[in-house]
């Protein structure tokens, strides 16, 4: 499930990569391949999943250079007498996109199937009512109550009323029929700009333990606050030349699956100074988004900081930058190079994108340079004097493709955060630059 927390103030900047994964996610990524090097002849044995990290069946996977074989009904396929490195792709004929894996050594990729969510969802809900802290009588105007339910399938938050009550809470999961989590919550007092202000942190409670049904509706739920310290966060933030800071987010992990949106400020300070929570075992995830003029963003999620931190350095990673071909470049076919400047320690994900029913191409690498898929043996060859755009995503920290090609796919990147970011981890994204197709 997708695990982005929306908070007042601010929210988990997805920006236009709602282009490539639309709602899908995956959940956690491996990043260390699995046997393969240069120059052998292996057995890919690899999977196909959705969005969602759930298995895609019956969908075309081609190696260059040999005959394409389907996923079975779990996503697996198997493909012998393969030479490394080696290029694969994903197609997927009925939405018209294809996904090309650049260069891969290892021998048990798992190949991302864009568009996809398959598998059945459930569907969940709970609400009930927190007590403690300032509810006594009631939450004053300038205090927030955040209130999270998080399990190992899902997770889902809100804000109570003055009163106390929450919910419902829409919960919306793949996998199994029933989900068990604990419900969470956080009291503070904010100030005009939404910011903690000095001991402003009134109470914390988790309630362990709760299961929600397929098509359930939990009412009554409760948690009990308990007093909570209040700390204070300092750092600052370095961008990348000619790019400006924007949105900040910060966020509390209270547990593997669980974490608290907790406020945003949207400015170009570099300087941060925050009041914290002080809960036991609690880190800080800080979110930074940088933008430059004309185009190019960069999101970063540093992780694992303590509440009580003070002097921490961050450094946005610039993302990628579209040299070649020109803006406007006419003539373009599938033997025209696309070059782009590399962003350190991640790998590049080039969007070739056409409007309407034309097919969008993707190609996965780890260069600065590609071109445009040949995917006419499929039904998608490159339609003739049509209007394109390109544009590149870069993904990190990963050293390879044969690394963003891990068991949940290098998607989980940027989708599974905050929740699925045991690591700092940084997206970006270039400018967009349009081409025709030759006649």
């Amino acid at each position: 499930m997708l695990k982005h927390i929306f908070i007042s103030g601010g929210a988990v900047l997805t920006l236009a990569l709602t282009v490539l994964i639309g709602d899908g996610c995956s959940k956690s990524s491996s990043t260390g391949p699995s046997g393969g090097g240069a120059g052998l002849v292996v057995t890919v044995t690899g999977k196909v999943v959705g969005q969602n990290g759930q298995p895609v069946a019956s969908v075309p996977v081609v190696v260059t250079g040999k005959a394409s074989t389907n996923s079975d009904a779990s996503g697996n396929f198997s493909i012998a007498n393969v030479t490394t490195p080696y290029d694969i792709s994903v197609v997927d004929a009925a939405s018209k996109r294809a996904l090309v894996y650049k260069g891969l050594t290892r021998t048990d990729p798992t190949l991302l199937f864009i568009g996809s969510t398959p598998g059945t969802s459930h569907t969940g809900s709970v609400s009930g009512k927190i007590s403690g802290g300032t509810f006594t009588p009631n939450q004053g105007a300038s205090d927030i109550t955040r209130v999270v339910f998080a399990s190992a399938e899902v997770l889902g938050n809100t804000s109570t009323a003055a009163n106390g009550t929450f919910g419902p809470v829409g919960l919306s999961w793949f996998g199994p029929t029933a989900t068990t989590g604990s419900l969470y919550a956080l009291q503070y007092t904010t100030d005009a700009g939404g910011l903690p202000v000095a001991a402003g942190y009134k109470g914390y409670g988790v309630r362990n333990g709760i299961a929600v049904n397929d098509g359930g509706s939990l009412t009554n739920q409760f948690d009990t606050l308990q007093t909570v310290s209040t700390n204070q966060f300092t750092g600052t933030v370095t961008v990348p030349s000619g790019y400006t800071l924007g949105a900040k987010v910060v966020y509390a992990r209270v547990s593997q699956s669980a974490v608290i949106g907790l406020f945003a400020e949207s400015n170009a300070n570099a300087n941060l100074s925050y009041y914290t929570p002080g809960i036991s075992g609690a880190t800080l995830l800080l979110e930074a988004a940088a933008t430059k003029a004309g185009g190019g963003t960069e999101i970063f999620w540093k992780t694992g900081l303590a509440t009580a931190a003070t002097g921490v350095s961050i450094t946005l990673v610039a993302p990628p930058e579209v040299s070649l071909p020109v803006n406007a470049a006419t003539g373009v076919d599938t033997t025209v190079t696309f070059s782009w400047t590399a962003m350190t320690g991640g790998v590049h994900l080039v969007v070739f994108q056409g409007a309407g029913s034309t097919p969008t191409y993707y190609v996965l690498t780890s260069g600065t340079s590609a071109t445009i898929p040949n995917m006419k043996p499929f039904g998608l060859g490159l339609p003739a004097s049509t209007s394109y755009s390109w544009f590149v995503f870069g993904f990190g920290p990963f050293g390879s493709v044969d690394a963003a090609a891990g068991s949940a796919g290098f998607i989980t990147a940027l989708a599974g955060v905050p929740v699925a970011a045991t690591g700092d981890v940084y997206y970006g994204q270039s400018a967009s630059r349009t081409f025709t197709t030759a006649p």
